[in-house]
């Protein structure tokens, strides 16, 4: 699924170091109660751990309406996919109102780069013949069997309470020059305010597992993985590949509180 800012191809990557996180954890503790994503966007990550062998319960957040109501269908099996997608279409998506599981589905999958109704996706590609309709219909195909134990919840990440979890964030990263809209009523970009977020995890790690992404963090977090990945809305070889190209190449990193 193309998602801004999506672990789909780092997913693959983190999970096993998160499992290994969980299992050493629980040599010295007592096990986990569960596995909660607060962000959980295109489950990049998500749909890589819902395999480990638990009986945890497994718990998938994210504050946007249409993402969560195109999850929940998937998973229930109601969503009807669409053939095709038009410019039309894409642009009467746009209004239809929230939360909507088709408006998701065009916002994201039929965009340019997955930037929610950055621009129609299908124009761009000239005389290349990919689908991005039927890309988009066979990922979330792919994603159903492996989220029947995941629950789904739509809710701004500062309601949840967690306890005794091993919790996986991944923000609005702070140097993020277009975070995901997230707000039902606007045109405007979301302002995340990452100075809460750290104090917010400080007081989660009290008593649960937290796992984040970044780039950087404060000082008393410490790095406990980190991987050369390529970031852009553009998957042009031209751009992708360019040297000493830093705005698309970057070193992502997990951080832990305290000692690993």
């Amino acid at each position: 699924m193309k998602y801004l800012g999506g672990k789909t191809r780092v997913g693959k990557h983190i999970a096993p170091v998160l499992k290994q996180i969980w299992t050493e954890y629980e040599l010295e503790n007592p096990k986990l109660d569960g596995y909660l994503e607060p962000f959980c966007g295109s489950l990049g990550v998500f749909r890589n751990m819902t395999n480990y062998e638990t009986t945890a319960k497994f718990w998938a957040n994210d504050y946007h309406p249409d993402l969560i109501q195109m999850w929940s269908e998937v998973k229930a099996g109601t969503f009807v996919y669409p053939p095709s997608i038009s410019e039309a279409e894409y642009l009467a998506a746009k209004e239809l109102p929230s939360p909507s599981a088709m408006k998701s589905f065009v916002g994201f999958g039929m965009s340019f780069g997955g930037r929610f109704f950055g621009a129609y996706s299908q124009k761009y590609l000239g005389d290349k013949k990919e689908d991005f309709c039927k890309e988009m219909t066979n990922s979330l195909k792919r994603t159903a069997p492996v989220i029947q134990n995941v629950t789904f919840t739509n809710l701004d990440y500062l309601e949840l309470k967690p306890q005794n979890m091993l919790i996986y964030c991944d923000p609005p990263y702070a140097k993020t020059k277009f975070p995901i809209k997230y707000r039902r009523d606007t045109k405007r970009y979301d302002v995340f305010d990452s100075d809460q977020f750290w104090t917010t995890m400080r007081e989660w790690s009290q008593n649960n597992l937290v796992v984040i992404s970044e780039t950087t963090a404060p000082d008393d977090f410490v790095n406990i993985w980190s991987q050369e990945r390529y970031r852009s809305a553009a998957q042009s070889g031209r751009t992708r590949w360019a040297a000493n190209n830093s705005a698309t190449h970057n070193t992502e990193k997990l951080f832990i509180a305290g000692n690993p």
